[in-house]
């Protein structure tokens, strides 16, 4: 099978027969690998403070990817050996800060095969986790990230009075 395509991944069942009866199949798995596709749920989501809030992203790779969650700065686009370097920001920005599973955040992820839907609970939303997320995922033939910005919305009832703009968590970045 020359140019092998990830659609093409799957159990295939091979059978062999002739006039001298019975006939023998085998069955044989394939497996393609490629580099990770990170899609977001969405690219932009409002909460009201006090609330719990819940980001989303759908991983596909092959072999089975690294995934985790950065809030902040800005990721490079398609670069690996930096992001193995941990070199993410750009000049004025700030280092993203990874994200890990505790009190203030809820990180999960459900494995499906070649599928992984990742998924990050921002516990009790406040004015400092407006901002932008960042899903990572990276195996041995690449890298890729989804970004997501978090705002609050206007009016909230535990802002305090507060008036957000969803575009002022977005000044400091």
């Amino acid at each position: 099978m020359p140019k092998l395509e990830r659609r093409q991944m799957g159990a295939y069942l091979c059978i062999a027969s002739n006039d001298v009866p019975p006939a023998v199949s085998k069955r044989v798995s394939l497996s393609v690998h490629f580099a990770p596709s990170v899609r977001p749920t969405s690219q932009l989501l409002g909460a009201p403070l006090g609330s719990d809030v819940q980001l989303e992203c759908t991983v596909e790779a092959s072999p089975m990817p690294v995934s985790y969650w950065l809030k902040g700065g800005r990721v490079l686009p398609n670069s690996f050996a930096g992001a193995a370097n941990g070199n993410y920001e750009q000049p004025g920005l700030s280092r993203p800060e990874m994200l890990l599973d505790g009190p203030k955040y809820g990180i999960t992820e459900d494995r499906h095969g070649f599928r992984t839907n990742m998924r990050l609970v921002v516990r009790s939303f406040s004015p400092a986790d407006v901002g932008t997320y960042h899903c990572v995922s990276t195996n041995s033939l690449g890298r890729a990230d989804g970004t997501m910005r978090l705002y609050a919305l206007p009016g909230s009832a535990t802002a305090g009075g507060m008036e957000n703009n969803f575009l002022d968590g977005f000044a400091a970045e």
